[in-house]
């Protein structure tokens, strides 16, 4: 879903961009060229992104974890919004976060999935160890 909102804010930043270029040519107004090279970077911006993730779905560059692990809440130690799930030495950063117990002391039977590239969180899923789902990022099919 967020790819989606990523194609469409940025093709209306092309858009935007294409009214701002005609009214500069008109006008010649100094204002009219500046908003027009904003939502020129507005656009390359969110439409290179939208491709990257399109990109990486369509080719399946994911890569899936699953196994034991125990979430971390990093809001308090850095000053972010994040939690860090924590399978054994490996670690992935994540800014879904969770209404469960916190801390190594607390495991979970997870499944994580994120881009091969990136290494952004695209979904993760919690669950107890006889299998009942306790958080998800997915959406409900």
């Amino acid at each position: 879903m967020e790819v989606v909102f990523y194609w469409l804010i940025g093709l209306l930043c092309l858009g935007s961009l294409v009214i701002y270029w005609m009214d500069w040519r008109k006008t010649r107004n100094r204002v009219k060229l500046g908003q027009a090279v904003l939502a020129g970077i507005a656009s390359i911006v969110l439409v290179g992104m939208a491709g990257m993730e399109t990109y990486d779905r369509m080719t399946t560059n994911y890569i899936v974890e699953t196994g034991e692990c125990y979430v971390v809440d990093d809001r308090s130690s850095k000053g972010s919004s994040n939690v860090t799930l924590w399978f054994g030495k490996r670690s992935y950063g994540f800014k879904e976060i969770p209404d469960v117990t916190y801390g190594p002391g607390y495991v979970f039977t997870c499944r994580a999935t994120m881009t091969k590239q990136m290494q952004s969180g695209i979904d993760y899923e919690l669950r107890t160890r006889d299998g009942e789902l306790l958080y998800s990022t997915k959406l409900e099919d």
